[in-house]
């Protein structure tokens, strides 16, 4: 169920949010608006704790990965590229069961596209990666649920590695 859920979410963030971001905010032209993201961050949300961590940029990409956890077991993980496309930086994103099987095909991921950033956040159509200060931030993703579309919040803290 969680597994249909994320991938229609992230369908639907694409379709449901990308013109709105895409027309008010400048575009991301290097990486260098992502540094701040690398190290690790923890906090909680989707109904359990998360955990994100991110490398500094380096050959023109950043690498990532990403965990939910409830009651002390994985739900999901997720690893993580940054690059820079055409139109700004691109999220792509690789699911994974707590098995390490994938939801996407082989050669298959969910790309975030490009919607621009500024010196404390990063925009995607479908997600926005918000720093409220050095030491906290806010990643919020739209997902789709059988009700509706709508925004989820993960609050999230920087952490030792």
């Amino acid at each position: 169920m969680l597994k249909a859920w994320i991938a229609a979410a992230a369908v639907a963030a694409a379709a449901w949010s990308g013109a709105a971001f895409a027309q008010n905010a400048p575009t991301v032209s290097t990486l260098d608006d992502a540094a701040w993201l690398a190290g690790r961050w923890i906090g909680e949300g989707l109904g359990g704790t998360v955990e994100e961590t991110w490398a500094p940029p380096m050959g023109g990409q950043m690498v990532g990965h990403f965990r939910l956890m409830r009651e002390g077991a994985p739900v999901f993980y997720e690893i993580m590229l940054m690059e820079v496309v055409e139109g700004g930086v691109q999220m792509r994103v690789k699911h994974f069961n707590p098995d390490f099987v994938s939801w996407e095909e082989k050669d298959g991921w969910h790309a975030f596209a490009p919607a621009g950033a500024d010196e404390d956040a990063l925009r995607f159509q479908g997600l926005t990666l918000r720093r409220l200060d050095d030491q906290t931030a806010e990643f919020i993703v739209t997902l789709r649920y059988p009700d509706g579309v709508r925004d989820e919040t993960l609050r999230m803290r920087r952490a030792p590695l």
